[in-house]
């Protein structure tokens, strides 16, 4: 598997940068046409091998657990003074992963993978060497892959707000590093809402030949070169982008959303479980190593494992969660103490789902998450049956997580695999008045935001950070900090210090929008 990753991926890592750092690339990289031009096929498969798109030790343990997961409570934040503060050196590493990735060591578990800008770039320059007809062959390559690049360039923005996009990555394009401009975040929203809807046009009827969609399906081991997968997942990615901008441009996300959710046909979605977007790794040495990475943040949150999950008969507690030897299936208080942290003994993650499990997929997209958008959306502005969608993806949630529980392969011991729950069991639990689908409009999102907050959990804690921020529920009991500045949660990330160096006169030009609570641009409520 060792050299498989060199051979894909040595390129993209010899050219790659990432938004602007010039002398840092100059150095790395001082003689680019010494490079190789890669295969359209090996350059996307590629892009699926960033970490942070798989489950990974690295990702976890220095920016999911302590940043995105502990923001959005679904992890418990240990108390410190700069327990609000994000370690600079690791959400610079979450950015350089974007634009440049990193190279491997000797050991494959340490392999962050080629950065999603760089491998994109370096697909666009490989497609432009090809004669026309060639062109018209590899096209689905580039498409494909641009799909993955608007999801990541989203999560980015979602992070960090404007961000280098439309210049970026110019040593795979020119063979010249050019300081990239930061690109308003709204302005390259569009762009990738206005791209994810031509996307699904060009899926729809693309034409691929035998031998290249042979090479497709070989170099696709995400969605298996399954153009309709492909409409899915963008046409899903779409709808979560509108939603997002929802409450700063509500008339166009209505007229688009209305338009998508009345012709199935057109925008086909995911909507069950067997079509879930998911990374799922072959080799032992690049599935999920999160055992270590839990075991220095184990703990449960209480306000979501006593006050939302556990209190109401939630299915999805015995997956999610081992009880704690002290304190049995309850969570750490938010306002706990550094000493009660240290003592141990609150509810942990659970054994089989997540600690030991080297099945635990890359989360891209889910039905649970495409049901919960369609019930917002239908709740807002009556289209559909915004009760009936709520309701499906409480119970496609149920199953996603019992399903990774049912294939776990354990790094070490044996645990017990538990049975999905019953119908009539997911039912009773829909019917509690704390989640049945009644009272106010009002009350009805803040049940379809919650409900969407615990699917997401830690597997995909960078959407639920967003949908806090985004819609204000759950309202989320946070301890006083008592760094000065830094009491709360910040509202969005710091640039990494090397883009003001190395990238002064583009940083200075978002350098007034660089305050850690500062509002992304789609959080007005």
């Amino acid at each position: 598997m060792k050299r498989l990753l060199i051979n894909t991926s040595l390129l993209i890592l010899l050219v790659a940068t990432f938004s602007s750092c010039k002398k840092q690339i100059a150095d790395a990289y001082p003689n680019p046409e010494l490079t190789t031009t890669g295969s359209m096929s090996k350059l996307l498969s590629g892009m699926y091998m960033n970490k942070r798109m798989r489950p990974s030790y690295w990702d976890y343990a220095t920016f999911i657990l302590p940043t995105t997961a502990a923001f959005s409570q679904t992890t418990a934040l240990s108390p410190s003074i700069k327990m609000y503060i994000p370690t600079p050196a690791y959400t610079e590493n979450r950015w350089i992963d974007f634009y440049a990735g990193s190279k491997s060591d000797d050991n494959d578990l340490n392999y962050v993978g080629p950065g999603i800008m760089a491998n994109y770039r370096e697909m666009e320059t490989t497609y432009s060497n090809l004669t026309p007809a060639q062109q018209a062959d590899q096209l689905i390559f580039l498409n494909c892959a641009k799909v993955v690049l608007y999801d990541q360039a989203a999560q980015m923005i979602d992070l960090w707000g404007d961000i280098p996009f439309s210049k970026a990555g110019s040593l795979n394009t020119d063979r010249v590093v050019i300081p990239a401009p930061f690109d308003n975040a709204a302005a390259v929203y569009d762009t990738l809402i206005a791209g994810l809807d031509n996307l699904n046009s060009y899926f729809e009827t693309a034409s691929i030949s035998v031998e290249t969609l042979a090479a497709f399906q070989r170099a696709d081991f995400v969605l298996n070169g399954d153009l309709t997968a492909w409409r899915r997942y963008a046409n899903s990615l779409r709808l979560r982008l509108l939603m997002h901008t929802s409450y700063v441009k509500e008339a166009n996300a209505k007229t688009a959303v209305t338009a998508m959710l009345t012709n199935p046909s057109k925008y086909p979605l995911v909507s069950d479980n067997s079509q879930n977007v998911l990374i799922k790794m072959s080799s032992p040495t690049l599935k999920s190593d999160l055992q270590s990475a839990l075991t220095g943040s184990p703990f449960a949150p209480a306000f979501l494992l006593d006050t939302v999950m556990a209190i109401n008969g939630d299915p999805r507690t015995d997956v999610y969660w081992d009880a704690g030897a002290k304190h049995g299936m309850h969570g750490f208080p938010a306002n706990g103490t550094a000493t009660d942290y240290e003592n141990l003994g609150y509810a942990t993650y659970d054994t089989a789902t997540f600690f030991n499990n080297y099945n635990v997929p890359g989360v891209i997209f889910t039905a649970s998450e495409v049901s919960f958008l369609k019930a917002e959306a239908g709740e807002r502005w009556s289209i559909g049956t915004p009760q009936t969608d709520y309701e499906n993806g409480i119970a496609q949630s149920v199953n996603f997580y019992y399903s990774i529980n049912q294939s776990a392969v354990f790094s070490s011991g044996v645990w017990p695999i538990l049975p999905t729950p019953s119908g009539t069991v997911i039912s009773s639990f829909i019917a509690r008045p704390a989640i049945a689908y009644t009272g106010t409009s009002q009350q009805k999102l803040a049940k379809i935001w919650t409900q969407k907050w615990v699917n997401f959990f830690i597997l995909q804690a960078g959407e639920s950070w967003t949908e806090v921020r985004r819609t204000g529920y759950p309202v989320l009991p946070f301890a006083t900090g008592t760094s000065s500045g830094s009491t709360t949660p910040p509202q969005r990330l710091l640039y990494p210090s090397t883009e003001q160096i190395y990238n002064p006169d583009n940083y200075a030009q978002v350098a007034s929008k660089d305050k850690a609570n500062i509002k992304i641009f789609w959080d007005v409520r």
